[in-house]
């Protein structure tokens, strides 16, 4: 392999491998506040989220979500006793992914919802 050649791969690795070559996709958003009461300081436990705010025209208002609405799942884990990075995790996605939550509303049985992560509009 010349000179020339074996450069060209050492730059083409470089932007594979690097921040300018790798795409992140755009991190999702629900148009929802939450306000959550938890055990403990670096990663509590959780007991409860309740919805503390909707946004206009965002996929949580789209769905018919509340201020108000309990969260008891996300993606399928329990809110309740489970550790808050675990449930962060669970709830970044990107532009287009789904994210799946178990609500209930008052005093009604828990219903699932699915959000479609929408592009943070702008201030």
């Amino acid at each position: 392999m010349n000179r020339q050649s074996r450069l060209v791969l050492l730059i083409a690795a470089a932007l594979l491998f690097s921040p300018w070559g790798a795409h992140a996709a755009e991190k999702g958003w629900f148009g929802f506040a939450l306000a959550i009461d938890a055990d403990g300081i670096l990663n509590p436990r959780l007991r409860s989220i309740k919805i503390d705010k909707i946004f206009p025209a965002s996929p949580a208002a789209n769905a018919g979500l509340s201020t108000g609405d309990m969260i008891v799942e996300i993606e399928g884990i329990a809110v309740e006793g489970a550790k808050a990075d675990t449930l962060k995790t669970a709830m970044q996605k990107s532009v287009g992914e789904t994210l799946r939550l178990k609500i209930k509303h008052g005093t009604d049985t828990s219903q699932d919802v699915s959000l479609i992560a929408a592009p943070k509009p702008p201030n």
